[in-house]
């Protein structure tokens, strides 16, 4: 009882850090899916890819877009706390490293849910996706993005001085994973390796695996051949390892970067 009562005081003190900043709560709260409208109805969203509506895969895109906002809460919230000594206080105590961050990520985990639910409806009432035929794989994917961009928030916050200074690190992640995602235009466009590079980034094996669950289609070969329940497992398989390199990439950087005492002591 005394860890979960923990973890949740966690969670609810990165809200009051989140209210606190209205810039920040406005740009994790509201941008994603200002960013969900913007890329399924303007002219980015027009045409076909591979027989697929293009605004529909800018749709299932814009489900995953949640997590780099995710990161950026996880970060923030990290850094504010060591440099309060928040951090400092509780290494001190029985609890485990697992249980101090674990706060931090189920905040951000449920908003990042909230919002993915938000977009998901627009997505399936409005844009004419439809509704997704293998929920397991829509859940892997949605629990595999979330482990991914927690591990990395994580990973990059003892590198960060200062919580204006996460947000800034934020925007970068954001334009890559929006990149990865596929979302400003097809990856297809890119030549032969801006799409190899394009591949190992973090969001793209989430937003893949989010697509295959949706549409039943492997977009990832000529002419998108549909794919059965279990095939959609077997064709998801790489993007799982890839998703895994990248949390072990986060945890690595965690044991490797972080420190619990505030930078500016």
């Amino acid at each position: 009882m005394n860890w979960l009562s923990t973890v949740w005081a966690q969670a609810r003190l990165n809200q009051t850090v989140l209210l606190r900043q209205r810039g920040l709560a406005f740009t994790i709260l509201l941008l994603p899916l200002f960013i969900a409208f913007v890329y399924t109805s303007g002219p980015t969203a027009s045409g076909e890819v591979n027989g697929v509506p293009a605004a529909a895969l800018a749709a299932i895109g814009a489900i995953a877009v949640v997590f780099p906002f995710s990161y950026m809460t996880i970060a923030t919230g990290i850094v504010v706390r060591r440099e309060e000594r928040v951090y400092k206080r509780l290494r001190g105590s029985a609890l485990s490293t697992t249980a101090i961050f674990a706060g931090d990520i189920l905040h951000a985990t449920l908003v990042g849910a909230v919002q993915a639910a938000v977009i998901l409806v627009y997505a399936v009432g409005v844009v004419g996706v439809p509704v997704p035929g293998n929920v397991p794989l829509m859940l892997v994917s949605f629990v595999l993005g979330a482990a991914v961009f927690a591990a990395l928030a994580i990973g990059t916050a003892g590198l960060i001085p200062n919580y204006e200074v996460a947000q800034l690190v934020a925007l970068p992640v954001l334009f890559a994973s929006m990149l990865g995602a596929g979302m400003m235009f097809p990856l297809s466009v890119l030549p032969e390796w801006g799409q190899r590079v394009a591949e190992v980034l973090p969001m793209t094996p989430v937003v893949d695996m989010m697509r295959i669950a949706f549409l039943g289609r492997d977009l990832g070969r000529a002419g998108a051949p549909e794919v059965g329940f279990l095939e959609g497992f077997q064709v998801s398989a790489a993007g799982l390892g890839i998703g895994l390199l990248w949390i072990g990439v986060g945890l690595w950087c965690t044991r490797k970067f972080f420190r619990w005492d505030p930078r500016r002591a």
